[in-house]
């Protein structure tokens, strides 16, 4: 790769965070474009400064080893996440993944298997159909939930039908709205795995998403919420969502620069 499709501009294989390029796009519903993600968070990573505002750390120092993108196939949502999931569970690290559509939280939890999931999210993804399919980017947290036990926090959800709000009561997932609250609550998680769907901003902070949702976060509440990350292990994350091509690139920096604080955090 060329500095400019390496996360951070350069590569550092002595590092334990492992970023890995996902870019899936199969059951979008609104926005295109996060096939895109990847190539954009790179791109704009190469511009940022890499300290941290949060902790003061420079994560220039702790670098990223970048592995590039997992090839998929076309169409095939299933058969994508099974691909993504083999995949996961040979990466020797800390999985840094760029999406591509939230789906692939549900292939990165079964491969890494967390204690606790902490997702950021305009949405709960809980339904058990959307559009007529089971499976897509608005279920995925239900199948996982079908399958694995976990503790699940939602923070910035805002947007959500009635069977999702059941499904959170039969579960007992912590869905937050103070972002001060969620430090507490993961720090007794001894594994912590962190999506982060962009939509968890505002659209004015972050417009280039697939589903954008008014009267969301700024990225000083994102940076409190990571806190949390003090007093527990990272084992993965993801940034998700991103598309591209309905901003100007202020996601793609935003997205990159989220990653850098979470790093720093788990560093603490």
């Amino acid at each position: 790769m060329n500095g400019s499709l390496v996360f951070g501009g350069f590569v550092n294989e002595e590092s334990k965070y492992k970023v890995i390029g996902i870019p899936l796009e199969v059951s979008t519903t609104f926005r295109e474009g996060t096939k895109w993600a990847p190539l954009e968070i790179r791109r704009a990573s190469a511009y940022i400064e890499f300290r941290s505002s949060l902790t003061g750390l420079d994560v220039d120092e702790i670098g990223f080893h970048d592995l590039g993108d997992i090839p998929l196939v076309l169409a095939d949502l299933r058969k994508n996440l099974e691909i993504i999931e083999d995949y996961l569970k040979e990466v020797e690290g800390v999985p840094i993944i760029l999406g591509g559509e939230h789906s692939i939280t549900y292939s990165a939890v079964k491969a890494l298997e967390p204690e606790c999931l902490l997702v950021l999210d305009a949405h709960l993804d809980l339904r058990d159909e959307c559009l007529g399919q089971k499976w897509s980017h608005a279920t995925w947290l239900r199948r996982l939930l079908e399958e694995v036990e976990l503790r699940v926090i939602v923070a910035g959800a805002r947007a959500y039908v009635k069977e999702e709000v059941e499904f959170v009561k039969k579960k007992g997932i912590k869905v937050i709205t103070v972002p001060a609250m969620v430090p507490e609550l993961v720090s007794s998680c001894e594994s912590l795995y962190l999506s982060l769907d962009m939509d968890f901003f505002d659209p004015s902070v972050a417009p280039g998403v697939s589903n954008p949702e008014p009267d969301g976060y700024a990225f000083g509440d994102l940076l409190t919420l990571l806190q949390g990350l003090y007093k527990t292990e990272l084992i993965g994350m993801d940034v998700v969502e991103v598309s591209p091509p309905y901003d100007t690139g202020t996601t793609s920096v935003l997205a990159a620069r989220a990653i850098v604080e979470a790093v720093a955090a788990s560093e603490l």
